[in-house]
């Protein structure tokens, strides 16, 4: 009796039949926009910085953006220089990050053309350095 209710439980519990593959709503891929005035990420991709007070961004030897949360406590500390400390807008549905001059930089830097009509890219969360890497290869308008 004992092993049916176990078998059951794994049913129940598991989702049933191990033949058939669950879908999870929210794996979503994450995605920054990158606009002339600043980069929009969605829910997926803003969501390990959740706990962000500022963010630096820049970019790595790959040429990819990167997203580098920052708590309060660092950010008070006077460590870092303010100037490359950016605000990050955090809406229930988005985050952005807005600066014009930083835009600028990274169009120049990575030739890339801006417009109204976003470019979006895909991102991708590094627990161990504790970034957002925006993949700059393959974007898309």
């Amino acid at each position: 009796m004992f092993e049916y209710l176990c078998i059951f439980m794994y049913y129940y519990v598991e989702g049933g039949n191990p033949m058939i593959k669950w879908f999870n709503v929210k794996d979503r891929t994450g995605v920054a926009s990158l606009y002339p005035n600043n980069i929009t990420l969605n829910t997926a991709a803003m969501s390990p910085l959740d706990f962000a007070y500022r963010v630096q961004v820049g970019l790595n030897e790959d040429g990819n953006i990167i997203v580098q949360p920052l708590s309060r406590e660092v950010v008070e500390s006077g460590v870092l220089d303010e100037c490359c400390l950016l605000k990050l807008e955090i809406h229930k549905s988005f985050a952005r990050i807005s600066s014009a001059s930083l835009l600028k930089q990274i169009s120049e830097a990575l030739g890339l053309t801006l417009s109204k009509s976003p470019i979006q890219f895909q991102t991708n969360w590094d627990s161990v350095e504790n970034i957002l890497i925006i993949n700059v290869k393959g974007g898309q308008k």
